[in-house]
């Protein structure tokens, strides 16, 4: 997947992650393919074929919102006829293995997530393991990107898992973890070998971190200064006593 159909996935999911209930649910129920608005974009052939695609899917508990974007972003990018088809059944049936992978409670956009890293040859098991151990959906999307695009460059599954949970665990946030990924696929565009390249840029972001003041930390206060003493001051006789240098009447 580019850059972009990233970016569009991840916008998603944040819209649906920050969707109310109400409205989840009625999205939920709207069908997969609106013949209506297809028409005059696609054939009639072709709205009926992702009709049934999408019918097929959404027996096996496929959310219909995730076929509908994905139709709509095809169409927009200008996919037609065939082409169509086969690339929304293709996706269906990895959001299918994505359901059965992970459960009847997995949200739309962890589905989507792990249809794509599936699709970018990771194992069903890693997927499992890794969305079992980020119940945060905003982790486990943006990790499941993260070691998609690793996985992509050649790192080895188990050292790009180990890696983006590592960086989680560490508080990485979603850009901070993207950026790293950006950093081993420029390394080893570069001419590095794709271990090596993530064994560096591990090796910079943890000193980094180290290296980086910490900001919740409280600032140490000043220490009270001892309240200097009032210098010995003479001391002031009664009224009602004599002075020593005075005598007494007789």
């Amino acid at each position: 997947m580019n850059g972009f159909g990233w970016r569009a996935m991840i916008v998603g999911a944040a819209l649906l992650i920050g969707t109310s209930t109400p409205a989840h649910a009625q999205d939920r129920d709207r069908p997969a393919i609106d013949a209506e608005q297809l028409r005059g974009r696609l054939s009639e052939e072709t709205i009926d074929r992702l009709t049934r695609i999408a019918a097929r899917a959404q027996q096996n508990g496929v959310p219909p919102q995730l076929i509908r974007r994905k139709v709509t972003e095809g169409v927009s990018k200008g996919v037609r006829g065939a082409r169509l088809e086969l690339a929304i059944e293709g996706y269906a049936h990895r959001l299918v293995a994505a359901r059965s992978l992970l459960g009847p409670r997995a949200r739309p956009e962890v589905l989507e997530a792990a249809a794509q890293a599936t699709e970018h040859g990771v194992p069903p098991n890693r997927i499992r393991d890794f969305t079992s151990a980020n119940k945060d959906p905003r982790r486990a999307v943006v990790g499941l990107r993260v070691i998609s695009e690793l996985h992509a460059s050649g790192v080895p599954t188990d050292r790009a898992v180990r890696a983006v949970q590592s960086a989680l665990d560490r508080g990485l946030n979603g850009e901070r973890l993207l950026a790293m990924s950006a950093a081993v696929r420029r390394r080893v565009r570069q001419g590095e070998s794709p271990a090596d390249a993530l064994r560096e840029v591990n090796a910079a972001g943890r000193a980094s971190v180290r290296n980086a003041p910490n900001r919740d930390r409280p600032r140490a206060q000043p220490r009270a200064q001892p309240r200097a003493q009032p210098r010995d001051q003479p001391r002031a006789q009664p009224r009602n006593q004599p002075s020593r240098g005075r005598r007494n009447p007789d």
